[in-house]
């Protein structure tokens, strides 16, 4: 099954995938279609935290693992800042 797709691409990039698909005998559908069909055997769609933590995330992982804040304390923080 086949589905139309719109792109806005930089005027220099059109160009250059049209001369790679004449160069090719391919239509720019099926370079692209191609392109993505790669990057999805290469990236499989996961979770973003199945790709795991960023550095700034990891650094601050158990900060709070022996404070007294629970769920209400940041509720409560939420209702004083925005109510």
């Amino acid at each position: 099954m086949s589905g139309k797709l719109t792109l806005y691409i930089d005027d220099d990039l059109i160009s250059y995938v049209k001369d790679y698909a004449k160069e090719h005998q391919l239509s720019v559908s099926k370079v692209v279609n191609n392109f993505l069909t790669i990057l999805k055997q290469k990236i499989p769609k996961r979770h973003s935290h199945a790709l795991g933590p960023t550095p700034i995330t990891q650094s601050l992982k158990g900060i709070l693992r022996h404070s007294d804040i629970n769920a209400n304390d940041y509720h409560k923080h939420l209702e004083d800042k925005y109510l």
